[in-house]
């Protein structure tokens, strides 16, 4: 029997035995985008549901990697949020898993940048009763926000807000948003000590009858 195969192929099992997590596939769906398109996401401006003039919601397109955009003007006939949405379905979470919640973010706007009167982006989770902000940001900038949620917030909203401002100098804004995932971290059993020590001993077993097969000849 060949010793480096049986070794190669228990040295595998083992590395696997001892991978202590792994991610599941993300509970949202194009939250990457890489559809090239909002499919899976409902726009919204002032909470009346999507309107009938898209063009606040777009796209970028870069060599085919993809992430949305969202824009806000401000005027004294326009001023309203702009929101982008995704409803959460944590049915078949247990209770007590956690759920990593991670995007990445940029913000630029053309304001006085003052948290009482610039744009504000903000990420909140929403079941039409209760609102809990997750992130916000008047300032421009960009970065990955990472929290933890459980399945408390099964049939909540996910919302990617973008609030205009109130001064004379508050003119237009935009975030971009990609690589919105939802993940659960699974734990996989180690392998006993006993385990291990065994298949040990039975690699040291097999390559000490493979040494004396060959002193023998």
């Amino acid at each position: 029997m060949n010793f480096r195969f049986i070794t190669a192929v228990t040295l595998v099992f083992i590395c696997a035995q001892v991978m202590c997590t792994r991610a599941n596939a993300s509970l949202i769906s194009n939250g990457d985008f890489q559809t090239c398109s909002i499919d899976g996401w409902s726009l919204d401006t002032d909470a009346f549901g999507e309107p009938a003039n898209t063009s606040d919601f777009s796209i970028i397109n870069n060599a085919g990697q993809c992430s949305a955009q969202v824009s806000v003007e401000n005027s004294l006939s326009v001023n309203f949020n702009n929101s982008l949405i995704t409803q959460l379905d944590l049915s078949d979470v247990a209770n007590g898993v956690s759920l990593d919640l991670s995007f990445d973010w940029i913000f630029s706007g053309f304001d006085l940048q003052t948290d009482t009167e610039s744009d504000l982006f903000s990420v909140v989770l929403n079941d039409g009763i209760n609102i809990e902000t997750l992130f916000s940001v008047f300032e421009n900038g960009s970065g990955t926000f990472t929290t933890q949620i459980d399945n408390s917030y099964d049939g909540f909203f996910l919302e990617f807000v973008l609030e205009p401002g109130f001064n004379p100098e508050s003119f237009a804004s935009t975030f971009i948003i990609d690589n919105v995932f939802l993940t659960e971290e699974v734990d996989v059993p180690t392998p006993h000590t006993s385990l291990l020590m065994a298949m040990g001993l039975a690699i040291i077993g097999i390559r000490r009858k493979h040494q004396d097969k060959r002193g023998a000849l």
